[in-house]
């Protein structure tokens, strides 16, 4: 996937996030999409392309709250590194295996961003965690599996053995 694509399909998830994905929120927690396309991107690349994919993605995701400018670049950079480190082509090419990818990428994500937006504040630390994070996580899992498994459906272009479509 080249990187125009790349940045557009961000742009996409962004505003989505952004306008949108807050109306579909359960009990005060809502899907991750930045988490979900990160995932979905990583997988078969490199730590080096990961990484820069992923401070990509936190830059954006970032200029949506700027009080905290900074906390989602290293958590979607620490994110993309491990996802890319895990992927690598070695583990299985299954949708409820990427959607447990996902689940763990959410938790990680807000590991990483609970104490700077809690001031480290480990009781108020502890509550965001066991009350959305979770959650949260279970939800971006389940809708992650539910586009993987559409994606899955879509045709593919197929390679002619001479390399040409």
């Amino acid at each position: 996937m080249n990187i125009v694509r790349i940045i557009f399909m961000a742009l996409i998830v962004f505003v989505i996030q952004v306008t949108a994905i807050h109306r579909i929120g359960v009990a005060g927690c809502t899907p991750d999409l930045m988490v979900i396309l990160l995932v979905s991107l990583e997988l078969e690349r490199g730590p080096v392309l990961a990484v820069i994919i992923g401070f990509f993605l936190g830059f954006l995701q970032d200029l949506g709250n700027a009080s905290f400018l900074g906390m989602n670049v290293l958590a979607k950079s620490i994110l993309a590194y491990g996802v890319s480190r895990l992927g690598g082509g070695l583990l299985p090419e299954n949708v409820l295996y990427k959607g447990f990818i996902i689940f763990a990428a959410c938790l990680v994500n807000d590991i990483v961003v609970l104490p700077i937006a809690t001031s480290f504040s480990f009781g108020d630390m502890f509550v965001s965690f066991f009350r959305f994070s979770i959650l949260s996580a279970l939800y971006s899992a389940l809708l992650g599996v539910v586009i993987h498994a559409l994606a899955g459906l879509l045709p593919r272009r197929a390679v002619r053995p001479g390399g040409g479509y």
